[in-house]
């Protein structure tokens, strides 16, 4: 459990990014279904992310949470300023709540697994100079 000690809070963003994706699955698989597959993928990621995390590969787990968390702030973008296809109704819906808990969370992980990704270098630097 030591891995738990040590990462419960990029296991806790994580569980978090999953789940304010996971509670809007059903209605964007009605409205775009394409944006409610990549929703399921985006929970299915976050969920082995935080596995990760868990374990001895927890590095793996950051760089899988950084890439999940990178793609939904930029799709996020998207969808708000140029729209994607099939899906313009959030042109310009910067003020949403779920989105704004969404974008904390996932900059929040980016923050997080930068920290904990650059301390494990400076880690590996200073044993190989040993």
């Amino acid at each position: 459990m030591k891995h738990l000690q040590d990462h419960w809070f990029g296991v806790l963003l994580l569980a978090g990014i999953g789940w304010m994706h996971f509670r809007d699955i059903p209605s964007k698989m009605g409205e775009t279904p394409y944006l409610g597959w990549l929703y399921i993928l985006l929970v299915a990621g976050c969920a082995a992310a935080g596995a990760w995390l868990l374990s001895s590969h927890w590095k793996s787990g950051y760089a899988l949470g950084l890439l999940i968390s990178g793609g939904a702030i930029i799709a996020y973008t998207l969808t708000r300023t140029v729209g994607l296809p099939n899906a313009r109704g959030d042109i310009g819906n910067w003020a949403e709540p779920a989105g704004i808990i969404s974008l904390t969370l996932e900059a929040a992980f980016l923050v997080l697994g930068l920290v904990q990704l650059g301390r494990s270098n400076r880690a590996l630097q200073t044993q190989s100079a040993r």
